[in-house]
């Protein structure tokens, strides 16, 4: 067995400053946790100089430069691959891990041989919870159009105050610990997901019969997109496409049918509303809103893509 206890994986690309509390979070909580931590950088082809700042004020984290952005997925692979832990932190440089967070994820981890990963508590900038865990997207979909959720006929974690450890369908990767063992079961990510792989693998990782555990005292602040509240809002990264990419994957062409029927379902009864509101009052935010909804349903009627 490795004597390393955590491996801390961060991939950056041209985020030096946020990077400089990241790895600091890092080696104060690895130092004060009495684990063996080793922490690797994957600089994707940054430009603004993050491994020459890395190299000189970290000179104990081990450095990797590629020579082009190799995405998430591929960056992340090739410090797994690295990597001596028997527990492998993914972690985004936008993050900042609050005292403990390592020490918890490792022990949970190491509690449970059926867990696949453990997600900490994500918080906003501003100590608010960000939400960090869905279901499954066709699942989500469904529950969205149905307005299960809403209803409180079908928990999709919206309401969650995440004040216990709770087991979920898929995690965000912005934080997550997964055991060496799960990815010598699963595999490493799908390096054809530029983004989107947390779901793919976490998909993978619960058909070979691993679970996923949000856990409540270990925290890590993410600057990122703390307004997201779907998988599904192409205003983020990925959005619908990625999405699609992975219904593909999983359930092919009539998967892909299912997953535009039901984002239409979702958002043409909102689009309709919100361009009544519009018309009827003007403004910034509704315009945004009803921008989004046409977009979505742009892309749930458009003919091209995996369909064609």
């Amino acid at each position: 067995m490795s004597s390393v206890d955590v491996s801390v994986v961060v991939v950056n690309h041209n985020t030096r400053e946020l990077l400089h509390g990241c790895l600091t979070s890092v080696l104060e909580d690895a130092r004060r946790s009495g684990l063996k931590v080793e922490v690797i950088v994957v600089d994707n082809a940054s430009t603004d100089g993050s491994p020459e700042w890395v190299a000189q004020h970290f000179p104990d984290v081990l450095l990797l430069r590629t020579q082009q952005n190799l995405g998430y997925s591929a960056g992340n692979n090739l410090g797994i691959r690295r990597s001596r832990g028997r527990n492998v932190l993914l972690l985004n440089s936008d993050t900042v891990l609050r005292p403990g967070a390592l020490r918890e994820m490792c022990a949970k981890l190491d509690a449970r041989a059926d867990l696949g990963a453990v997600a900490p508590k994500l918080l906003n900038p501003d100590g608010s919870v960000q939400q960090s865990c869905w279901r499954f997207p066709l699942k989500a979909l469904l529950i969205n159009a149905l307005g299960l959720g809403r209803l409180g006929l079908v928990d999709d974690y919206r309401r969650w105050d995440h004040r216990t450890d709770r087991e979920v369908e898929w995690v965000c990767s912005a934080a997550v610990m997964v055991p060496r063992r799960a990815f010598e079961r699963v595999g490493l990510l799908d390096e054809d997901f530029f983004y989107g792989a947390d779901t793919d693998w976490c998909h993978r990782a619960a058909r070979a019969g691993l679970r996923f555990l949000s856990l409540s005292r270990a925290e890590v602040v993410h600057h990122g997109r703390g307004s997201r509240t779907g998988p599904l809002d192409p205003r983020f990264v990925g959005g619908p496409p990625v999405q699609e990419k992975y219904v593909h994957k999983h359930y092919g062409k009539m998967g892909v049918l299912l997953f535009r029927l039901l984002l239409l379902l979702n958002a043409l009864p909102r689009a309709v509303i919100l361009e009544l509101l519009h018309r009827l009052r003007p403004g910034s935010a509704l315009r945004e809103r009803r921008e989004l909804y046409r977009r979505l349903l742009s892309f749930a009627l458009r003919k091209e893509g995996i369909l064609a």
